[in-house]
């Protein structure tokens, strides 16, 4: 539609009503969808801040009461009842313990010195996240143990702000620029000189190793920047030697990680690694007739789940492994033993204890019978875990394999110093009832 000005030159079109209000109505709709995503957001928030103070509560009452998991009178029952309601919160959340211990450190540095970003999450305004973040800012300014009344005052001071500011920032920024801002600020507000800063933070250096897909895995180091980059600056330059030989196929980043590893591993050197890792190896991948003859080969150090089929190589506790690394496991090992297994079920049948030590050969067919550690949920090598008697050998249980099962250290602690009951099942894995009456379980594979 169109109409004519008053100078009579000027066309101006007046848009038609009915298109005006679709689209009207289509941003009106699209402005109700983003609040939906608002009031979910701040639902979510809600939970997540219930969940926090829920475990911190449960924590605080265990505290009072460590008798619910402690069986005895000692002066570290208070530590393995703690230790035992982070557990049992860790296997009814089915997550990790470290994870129950980050929310409940949250939460208690929260209540105690961050007020304002606490009630911001129970209202659904802060996501965890950033508690998260201004907690860790939080306890980076406490006053130090044996600090001074003076190092005391100036250490609340500045938590304070923290909170003040934080509890601002959260209604408008970003996490990413939320955690620049708080950075900036701790910076300013942290007493300490540079040389003391770093000497607190070489207290968190590590290793880490994460598990991906294909037989690969990531190993990280937490270490010193100069450090880090002077062990990048001897790969790339031994790299660039090595890419000179017309002979090299490998890419640059392939021949940092070769090298890398080689270098760890202390390969072609008197200190070269000799830690022992089970793998097991079909007799069918060695001779080329596929991997179901119900005949295996372990070289010393690896292990096996007997619930998977040997059809396929296997790395104790992670899983399979192709066929090309099998085969090189086998030939690089110094020594190997038979396994036989149940060609129909795959399950271990016997193995040849010729060469070994009773107490040697006992864990050896524990680790390539469980992998892992026994318990329900558990996925810490057998290869590094203790031998529990079922029957405790105090009352009467033997030193068989029978009567002996993998625990992780701190399982093989709870099953002694606890409440916290470990059953055997049939098939050797192991449910745990916690005093509270949960109960774990482990589905079939498939």
């Amino acid at each position: 539609m169109e109409f004519i000005t008053e100078e009579g030159d000027d066309r101006v079109r007046i848009p038609d009503v009915e298109v005006v209000r679709e689209q009207v109505d289509e941003t009106f709709l699209a402005a109700r969808m983003l609040d939906g995503l608002i009031e979910d957001e701040f639902a979510i928030n809600r939970r997540a801040f219930q969940q926090a103070a829920g475990i911190a509560e449960v924590v605080a009452h265990v505290r009072r009461h460590p008798e619910i998991y402690t069986v005895g009178d000692g002066v570290d029952d208070l530590d393995h009842a703690i230790r035992s309601i982070v557990f049992e919160v860790a296997l009814r959340l089915q997550v990790s313990e470290n994870e129950v211990r980050r929310v409940l450190c949250t939460a208690e540095t929260a209540q105690e010195s961050l007020p304002l970003m606490w009630q911001r999450a129970a209202d659904g305004v802060a996501a965890m996240r950033f508690v998260d973040a201004a907690v860790a800012a939080a306890l980076r300014l406490r006053a130090p143990v044996g600090a001074t009344a003076e190092q005391r005052a100036h250490a609340d001071k500045a938590i304070a702000l923290i909170d003040q500011a934080c509890a601002r920032w959260v209604l408008h920024l970003p996490l990413a620029a939320f955690r620049r801002r708080l950075k900036a600020l701790t910076e300013r507000l942290d007493p300490a000189p540079a040389e003391v800063r770093h000497a607190r933070a070489m207290v968190d250096r590590r290793v880490v190793l994460e598990e991906i897909d294909d037989g690969m895995s990531w190993i990280m180091a937490l270490v010193p920047t100069v450090k880090a980059l002077a062990i990048k600056r001897r790969l790339t330059a031994t790299a660039k030697h090595l890419k000179k030989d017309t002979r090299e196929q490998r890419t640059r980043d392939q021949i940092h990680a070769d090298l890398f590893t080689d270098w760890l591993c202390g390969v072609g050197t008197s200190t070269a690694v000799k830690t022992r890792v089970f793998v097991t190896v079909p007799v069918g991948l060695l001779t080329g007739r596929g991997g179901g003859s119900g005949t295996g080969f372990s070289s010393p150090g690896e292990a096996l789940n007997p619930i998977t089929s040997l059809s396929q190589a296997q790395l104790v506790g992670h899983g399979p492994i192709d066929p090309l690394t099998a085969r090189q496991a086998f030939l690089d090992a110094s020594a190997f033993r038979r396994v036989i297994t149940d060609p129909v079920r795959g399950v271990v049948l016997d193995m040849d204890r010729r060469s070994y030590r009773p107490t040697k050969a006992q864990r050896d067919w524990l680790v390539l019978q469980h992998g892992t550690c026994a318990r329900d949920g558990c996925t810490r090598l057998a290869l590094d875990a203790d031998l529990d008697h079922e029957r405790m050998w105090a009352h009467g249980g033997p030193t068989n394999a029978s009567n002996l099962r993998p625990l992780c250290p701190a399982d093989h602690v709870r099953n002694h110093r606890t409440r916290f009951r470990f059953d055997s099942r049939p098939d050797r894995s192991v449910q745990v009832t916690s005093p509270t009456g949960f109960r774990t379980a482990d589905p079939p594979p498939f």
